[in-house]
């Protein structure tokens, strides 16, 4: 059993707490104005707004936990990070050969939308935004580079595969109470997708 258990426990007791002091306001505003014919009162009025205040902050304070904390990945009590790798596959396309199919959108810029690579006889598709193509020296550039590799497995891989190899990270949460607050215990935190050709001419470009 996780801790997300208590994240929905306090979701429900916020819901309900909000819903409470909906009421109560319209409550003791209706008893106002039946008893005094009056709408203000200066020691309700500042009740209602510490009841709203607290409302409203624990609210708030759920959907950061839940949606808006952002976790480091190199925390590893927070994160429990796996990353698979896999040789890639040259795959005949248009009379030559390939690693990687780069699939871009119609109209526009026609930016790249996904790529599509071979391994170990399996197809994979694979979002572009998730997605790092390497073909220099350095093993880790651009986005991939925001994410804690194993640099020592990642250039084992790049000589024992003639640097054309993929290396999929998947980073979930950790079954911690602060994680189960924001109901993640065990949740996809993040993934990508680091494909590693010998060079840019082993992509090719469908337009």
């Amino acid at each position: 059993m996780n801790w997300n258990w208590l994240g929905w426990l306090l979701w429900i007791a916020a819901i309900v707490f909000m819903i409470w002091v909906t009421h109560y306001i319209r409550v003791k505003q209706l008893m106002l104005i039946a008893k005094t014919k009056r709408r203000f009162d200066k020691k309700l009025f500042a009740r209602y707004v510490v009841l709203v205040v607290l409302a409203i902050g624990w609210l708030g304070g759920m959907a950061y936990l839940s949606f808006f904390r952002r976790v480091s990945y190199d925390d590893t009590q927070a994160v429990k990070i796996t990353t698979e790798y896999e040789a890639l596959q040259l795959n005949s396309q248009d009379n030559d050969y390939y690693y990687v199919i780069a699939k871009h959108a119609q109209g526009g810029t026609r930016p790249i939308v996904s790529y599509t690579y071979w391994t170990d006889n399996a197809k994979m598709t694979t979002d572009a935004r998730g997605t790092t193509i390497v073909d220099s020296d350095r093993l880790v550039t651009g986005q991939a580079a925001g994410y804690p590799w194993n640099m020592k497995k990642l250039k084992s891989y790049d000589s024992k595969t003639g640097h054309a190899f993929v290396a999929v990270m998947t980073i979930k949460y950790r079954n911690t109470v602060l994680n189960g607050m924001g109901v993640r215990c065990g949740k996809l935190a993040d993934t990508h997708t680091l494909i590693r050709i010998p060079a840019a001419n082993m992509v090719d470009q469908k337009k």
